[in-house]
């Protein structure tokens, strides 16, 4: 079956994602904490891809089980988030430097809701995203290397893409992460670790 490859940015990116969402600017990370409506320590169940309902842009959706809320909020042990980009019928959808969601995945994930509903997605791109690694016997957060498109832009570019989290990679612990997310939350400026992790 002959595949077609769409690759979204400009237009789209302007239109649905509001400024500190955007993959262009790498937001604060006690800005992308006070501004998650829930952040949660989830494992990631089944993913499908739509169309929306103009037959323009497709989606992935994913069910989270959630292990864990942080900071204050509270919610469902299920939630169920959506991300631009995937496939469908044989036609793909990358949106490059959106985060890139597998079933299985153990993670952090900072959340807020679109625009124009009530589904959860990750905010601030993949900034809002965190692998947990195990190092011995600790759990530790890590960014999640991996984006939508970067593939294809290293192939065009000549380049190497790392999809996993390299061992040297430092990391922090949850509840180093923990208490930077009831620190911003608390107005006061996030630790140092994660936060530089960050700024990409």
């Amino acid at each position: 079956m002959h595949r077609r490859v769409f690759t979204i940015i400009g237009l789209l990116v302007i239109l649905a994602l509001p400024l500190s969402a955007s993959q262009f600017v790498n937001v604060p990370f006690d800005q992308i904490a006070t501004e998650s409506r829930y952040i949660v320590r989830a494992q990631i169940g089944e993913t499908w891809s739509a169309w929306d309902d103009a037959h323009e842009v497709i989606y992935t959706y994913a069910t989270i089980r959630v292990n864990r809320y942080f900071g204050d909020a509270t919610g469902p042990d299920t939630l169920m988030i959506r991300e631009v980009g995937g496939t469908v019928d044989g036609y793909t959808q990358e949106a490059i430097g959106f985060p890139v969601i597998r079933a299985g995945q153990d993670v952090v994930l900072m959340l807020s809701t679109w625009e124009d509903s009530s589904d959860f997605r990750i905010h601030a791109f993949n900034q809002g995203k965190f692998l947990v690694n195990r190092r011995g016997n600790r759990e530790v957060l890590t960014a999640d290397p991996e984006r939508q498109g970067e593939a294809r832009l290293a192939t065009r570019e000549g380049g190497r893409v790392q999809t996993t989290a390299s061992d040297d990679e430092a990391g922090i612990s949850i509840e180093e992460f923990a208490q930077m997310v009831n620190d911003a939350r608390a107005g006061r400026a996030a630790g140092s670790g994660l936060g530089r992790t960050q700024q990409q």
